[in-house]
């Protein structure tokens, strides 16, 4: 391709060739992948008149090299390198797997490694299917991601995302460490993938980072930005391998576009019981598919599973529910409610201050900074700015136990507190954030009856 009198080779586009340069290289390349071929000096005259300077009335574009528009697109299962729309070339970037054209051998390794990690049958059955419905629609987008979560390190994660890099090919593979790439300005790269990976996921429920994860998933188009070129519209086809060590609370437990599977089991790395039979279970299946004919296997074992047409595009999680997704509805959004409304209940506490909002609401589940809002109002607390311990206003939530005893003078309406020199359920604020602190384990002297003022 060519494009602002510099040429770019479809096959490595990082690299750019001057004009000066590229009949030198084309010759090369040439003498390399025909070696018993030969041209006269004139019969190179005649080549290079007609590959890079034709007469504009015998322009062809199968026999020139073509003006490239700047545009690059995934179409998978489709061979065709370049492709030509209103005069100018987009190069499609997907590339068929070398493996697929040659024989392949039994799959042992691979099965061996799969059941290991993967022991309900169940689960199983799920991942497989998924895998094998992108492998076999690959020009179709999944619905739905597959995420990979172990709390200890060395369970077999990285090698089946091993496995699934050279199911699909190398140079269809996208894989980042962290969300940022992913989900960052420029990341239409990672995005002209088939299989993208992403390992090591930490993000926060309700965040802007866990919102355009969940989009990826489920979008088949997104705005794209690549540098030096306008923003705009492509079609994406990425299937996503997430794998992390965090308990995935962003995800709420009615999302139906994460099958996670646990990948804890006893032969992790430093320390696991049966960590010498897991070692031999990865260095079989890495040593399958260090040969094409042992990624063909596994890609033949695949291909003879009968999978419904539509896997890809839904999943039914209330019949399909892991261990892990039966965790993160005990702690739904709903219930980590409950869990804060009867911590507060239980120490008689209906006034906290916002600096403490946040702190108290994490210790039940993490939680961005604004989940607060939420939360205290749907539990029907109020928002207000109030004095007390002695300093300046500060915002702070409070509960109204009775609209004719509002908090007043440094004091709030508790349910069965009273003080002896009242004769009605006064509290002072300073006694409250010392009990909020108290369930923080924030270790400060109680002053409370130091401020108690009636």
């Amino acid at each position: 391709m060519k494009k602002n009198n510099a040429y770019y080779d479809v096959e490595n586009l990082q690299v750019k060739y001057q004009p000066h340069d590229i009949k030198q290289v084309i010759v090369q390349r040439m003498v390399e992948t025909f070696p018993l071929w030969q041209l006269s000096d004139q019969g190179w005259r005649d080549f290079f008149k007609i590959l890079l300077d034709p007469p504009v009335n015998k322009l062809n574009p199968e026999r020139s090299i073509a003006v490239w528009s700047g545009k690059q697109v995934f179409i998978p299962q489709n061979d065709q390198k370049v492709i030509f729309e209103k005069g100018t070339a987009t190069i499609n970037t997907w590339s068929r797997p070398i493996y697929r054209k040659t024989v392949g051998v039994e799959a042992s390794a691979f099965n061996d490694f799969i059941e290991y990690v993967i022991p309900n049958d169940a689960e199983r059955d799920v991942f497989l299917d998924w895998l094998v419905w992108v492998l076999r629609y690959e020009a179709q987008k999944p619905a739905w991601a597959i995420m990979l979560y172990s709390e200890k390190q060395g369970t077999g994660k990285s090698t089946l995302a091993e496995v699934l890099i050279e199911l699909f090919g190398r140079l269809n593979t996208g894989r980042v460490n962290g969300v940022n790439k992913l989900i960052g300005r420029f990341n239409k790269e990672v995005l002209e993938n088939k299989l993208v990976i992403v390992e090591e996921v930490e993000v926060k429920r309700g965040s802007p980072q866990a919102n355009a994860i969940k989009s990826l998933v489920t979008e088949d188009s997104i705005m794209v930005e690549a540098k030096l070129m306008p923003v705009y519209v492509q079609q994406i086809h990425c299937a996503f391998l997430m794998t992390t060590n965090h308990l995935p609370l962003w995800l709420e437990e009615s999302d139906r576009r994460f099958f996670i599977l646990n990948f804890d089991h006893h032969g992790y790395a430093n320390g696991g019981k049966d960590y010498n039979r897991f070692t031999k279970l990865v260095g079989a299946v890495k040593l399958q598919i260090k040969k094409p004919e042992g990624v063909k296997g596994i890609y033949d074992q695949l291909m003879r599973r009968d999978v419904p047409q539509d896997f890809g595009l839904k999943v039914d999680i209330t019949k399909h529910r892991t261990d892990i997704m039966e965790r993160l509805q005990d702690l739904a959004p709903d219930a980590a409610k409950q869990v804060l409304e009867e911590t507060l209940k239980d120490k008689n506490i209906v006034f906290v201050p916002m600096k403490l909002a946040h702190q108290l609401i994490n210790k039940i589940t993490p939680r961005e900074i604004n989940a607060q809002t939420h939360i205290f109002s749907e539990l029907g607390w109020r928002k207000g700015k109030f004095a007390w311990d002695g300093g300046p206003q500060n915002r702070a939530w409070y509960l109204v136990l009775d609209e004719d005893k509002l908090p007043n003078r440094g004091k709030v309406y508790t349910r069965n507190m009273t003080s002896p020199k009242c004769d009605f359920g006064w509290s002072t604020m300073a006694s409250q954030v010392d009990a909020v602190r108290t369930i923080l384990r924030l270790e400060e002297k109680n002053k409370s009856e130091e401020f108690l003022r009636v």
